[in-house]
């Protein structure tokens, strides 16, 4: 298969030391045990299970023929098809391995914008007999985003997760962070719940996964970071409805249409956005939006609005009252609803507490939408809103510390739970 063909499949080869770390740690299976990999490449995972099981019967696959006929000459004694794993008839398989494909490559086999690694997990779960693991290598969004919420949530009522783990970047070239998981198909819904979970963080029961809301099966966290975000999410509000946001202007021609000089309007960008303020904007944008390829009505840009970076591991936010053109590295969001004031927003937006929710629930360098709409925000009464909102907009990041413990006063956290969080957020 061609690497253009390959990447278009999101079919990359697995070094085989990561290989052996991944199947470090797994039970002995029994002879004749029946270990499958549903798309072996060239049979890396495979080999790597002769040496630990050499008795277990071997099954291989892939639509790849050329890589099938490499996995066959190093394996002679395996069973290698050339055949697709999610089709091919198979029952009661003791072992799972391997890493299936990733994102929504696989032509027609795959429905658009469904996940083909999705596709490769429910297909183990379907044949893995009960008891039988699986052990995968998953893109680590997979894990976290809302988009597969629904496959964890059926992972989550049919097996039991005994190991994950966060790899990071693996294949060169591949922006897209992998972790590990294996998991056993467990029948028995009261072992599936007080299955301890191993992570780098350390144990977590199943059950705190499954009470999770958004299914997160993220592996940097640990038991205590789990509960401490289901407290801020216990009683919070929302800002989903409550917000118009502003897309930033995408220009499509950024030599064409920024400029550095005295021309032009000024356009914030995300450089320009600290915590709190807002600097002079480095850019002009010298064309009108009606030339540019994405862009809102002007007016919308006119609103009072808070500005906060897109390119970043948590928020951070500043109000700017001059109605301003922002870039898309710098989005936006106008308030809606009266009872919220931008400032005090800005405010939660730039706090510990928010920023430790936001690191411990998406891992990806970005500030999105949907992000920010599930943003717990803490109940407040009218009266401290405005207090910090005023100290906010008065002394903004002089008065950092102090708005901190108002914000953490909110939320109601305790004195453990407030050093937890700041020490949480300053590793990530």
């Amino acid at each position: 298969m061609q690497a253009s063909t390959k990447r278009a499949l999101g079919a990359y080869y697995t070094p085989a030391p990561l290989v052996a770390e991944a199947l470090a740690g797994l039970p002995p299976l029994p002879e004749g045990a029946q270990v499958v990999d549903l798309a072996c490449g060239d049979g890396a995972w495979l080999a790597e299970a002769q040496t630990r099981w050499p008795q277990a019967q071997l099954l291989g696959m892939d639509i790849d023929e050329p890589a099938v006929e490499r996995a066959a000459r190093r394996l002679p004694e395996a069973e290698l098809l050339v055949a697709d794993g999610l089709s091919h008839p198979l029952d009661s398989v003791d072992l799972i391995v391997g890493n299936p494909p990733w994102g929504i490559g696989r032509g027609k086999r795959v429905r658009r914008g469904e996940e083909s690694a999705t596709r490769f997990l429910l297909r183990a779960l379907e044949v893995l007999r009960p008891g039988g693991r699986l052990c995968l290598l998953l893109p680590a969004a997979w894990l976290e985003v809302g988009a597969h919420r629904e496959a964890r949530d059926f992972l989550l009522h049919h097996a039991a997760i005994e190991r994950l783990e966060y790899f990071g970047d693996v294949f060169p070239g591949v922006l897209a962070p992998a972790a590990l998981l294996v998991a056993r198909r467990e029948p028995d819904a009261r072992l599936r719940s007080s299955q301890w979970v191993a992570t780098a963080a350390g144990r977590v029961q199943q059950a705190q996964l499954s009470g999770d809301p958004e299914r997160a099966l993220n592996p940097r966290l640990g038991a205590r970071d789990r509960a401490l975000i289901a407290k801020l999410e216990g009683r919070a509000h929302r800002l989903a409805g409550r917000v118009t946001f502003i897309l930033g202007v995408v220009t499509g021609k950024n030599a064409a249409a920024l400029t550095e000089g005295e021309s032009g309007e000024p356009i914030i960008s995300g450089r320009d956005v600290s915590a709190y303020r807002i600097g002079s904007p480095a850019r002009r944008l010298v064309l009108p939006l009606d030339e540019l390829q994405q862009a809102a009505p002007a007016s919308a840009y006119r609103r009072v609005k808070v500005v906060y970076r897109f390119i970043s591991t948590h928020p951070v936010a500043a109000v700017d009252e001059d109605g301003r053109l922002t870039l898309n590295s710098a989005n936006a969001f106008a308030v809606d609803d009266a009872g919220l004031e931008p400032h005090y927003l800005a405010a939660v937006l730039n706090s510990t507490a928010a920023r430790f929710w936001h690191v411990s629930r998406h891992s990806l360098p970005r500030v999105l939408k949907t992000h920010l709409e599930r943003l717990p925000l803490p109940p407040a009464r009218a009266r401290d809103m405005a207090t910090i909102a005023a100290l906010a907009k008065e002394k903004g990041p002089a008065a950092a510390e102090e708005l901190d413990d108002r914000i953490f006063r909110l939320y109601a956290l305790t004195p453990g739970e407030r050093t937890h969080a700041r020490s949480r957020w300053l590793r990530s």
